[in-house]
Formats: structure tokens, sequence, C-alpha cells
């Protein structure tokens, strides 16, 4: 039971850092919503037991380290996030400058039912890859698959923002080189007697993604979140009280750091 408690812990944590970074970017000009902010901490709570005790994903999800789990249930739970946010949640899109419900080409699909029946073909799909085996070794193939799920990210987020914001090619990139520069990190975690399978590492690598370029654009940047409206006015008092997100992200980024330091053995 021990052991099962502190992986568990390990994936509750990591959706609670999905949802600093999302409360800190979106309180300033929708308030804090406590309901709301720990979604991604219960899509986490109810992923990790799927994949600790449904077979084919058992075996292998049970073989990760805790570094690497951290990640595979960040990408993961982002993956499946996007999805319920575009294809099955209604919400009132006026606050927003692109939608969060998806859009044929930029086009509103007014249809439920097509729209959520697209959806579930695509949670089916996002669950698939996670069966690919493929086991992943070389330096090189950590590079390229990186390369390549960052570039998986950047479609999704083309097709979902360029209609609105236009096509930037060097924006388009950013993803896959940040993930392809952090693919070391994955490398020299990974147990060469239980390798890592590519429909894993794919979602591993998104999570490091998301970590990485989120931090960056929430924390560093701290621009006005570009799926809202730009002259939709922000609520001064969280702004000012938003700050507490930055500190209890970097308790569990540190926390992180220590715990992949053990891992690949540095003490």
């Amino acid at each position: 039971m021990s052991f099962l408690i502190f992986p568990f812990l390990v994936a509750i944590v990591s959706g609670l850092y999905t949802s600093l970074w999302g409360a800190f970017k979106d309180s300033p000009y929708e308030g804090f919503k406590p309901k709301t902010f720990p979604r991604s901490v219960y899509f986490h709570i109810v992923l990790f037991p799927f994949l600790y005790y449904v077979p084919p994903f058992s075996d292998p999800f049970r073989a990760l380290n805790t570094f690497q789990l951290f990640f595979l249930l960040m990408g993961l739970e982002r993956f499946l996030a996007e999805l319920y946010k575009g294809f099955f949640r209604t919400e009132d899109q006026e606050k927003y400058f692109v939608p969060s419900r998806i859009t044929f080409l930029g086009t509103h699909v007014g249809n439920d039912w097509v729209r959520r029946g697209a959806g579930v073909l695509l949670v089916t799909g996002v669950l698939a890859v996670l069966l690919v085996e493929l086991p992943i070794v070389s330096p090189l193939s950590f590079l390229l698959v990186a390369y390549g799920s960052g570039l998986i990210v950047s479609l999704g987020g083309a097709y979902k923002d360029a209609p609105f914001e236009g096509f930037k090619w060097l924006k388009f990139q950013r993803s896959a080189v940040v993930v392809a520069i952090a693919s070391p990190l994955f490398y020299y975690v990974n147990d060469v007697s239980q390798p890592i399978s590519l429909g894993f590492l794919v979602y591993m690598n998104g999570g490091l993604e998301r970590f990485l370029v989120e931090y960056y654009k929430t924390y560093i940047q701290r621009n006005m979140s570009g799926k809202f409206r730009p002259d939709l006015e922000r609520i001064q008092v969280y702004v000012d009280f938003r700050e507490k997100f930055h500190y209890a992200a970097w308790v569990i980024i540190v926390s992180l750091g220590v715990i992949y330091a053990r891992e690949i053995n540095v003490f």
C-alpha cells in the first residue's frame, strides 16, 4: 500500500502544478474559482488508477520512476483536458478572443452531437497512442521523439489559434525546439533494462513542454493570456494575490529537481 500512496501523491502534485499556472494566468480576468481550480488534479486522480490497474497500461505504468510519472500524467492530462474543453464542455464564449470550444478551421461547430462524437474519437486516439510499445533507447531517438512530440503540441495549438491570431512560423517551432533541447532529461533517467516506450514518451514530452513553455509564458513574460479578449479588464485584487501561486510552483519545481537528482544517482 505504501508503494501505491507515494506515486498517487506524485500524480496529485503533478495536477496541482498545472492548476497553479492556470490560476495565475486566468484569475486576473475571470477571478479565482475554487470549484474549477483543482480540475487538473481531478483529471490526474482519475487517470492514475486507470493507468495503474487497467491492462495493458498497468505494467509499463508501474515501471515508471517518479520523474517519468510526473510528466506522463501531466502530458496526458493536458491532451485530454484540451479535448474536454473543446469538444465536451458547454461554456459562454463571450470573454474569449480564441474560443475554448473547438471550431472547424475557425468556423463555429453548432451541432453538439458532431462535436462530441469527434471528441470521443480523439480521446480514443489519445489513449491508443499509449499502446505503442516501441522501446526508445538512444540519445538520437529521444531527441527525435521529443521534436516530434513538440510538433504535435504545436499542431494542436495552431489549429485552435491560427484562425484568430494568424500562423506564426517561429512560434510554431517553439515547442518542438524546447522539448528537443530538454530531451536529455528523459534519456538520462531512462532505465535501459526497462526502456520507456514510444507511446509513453510522447506524453512525457508533452508534459515537459507544458512545464517549460508555460513557466516562461506565465511567470516570466506575464503577458495577458491570449485566449481572452484584449479589451477584457483585469481584476487588480487577483493580480496582487496570484504571486502565491508562483511560490507554490517553485516548491514543486525544487522538489522535482531533488527527485530527479536522486533518480540519476547524483547523490
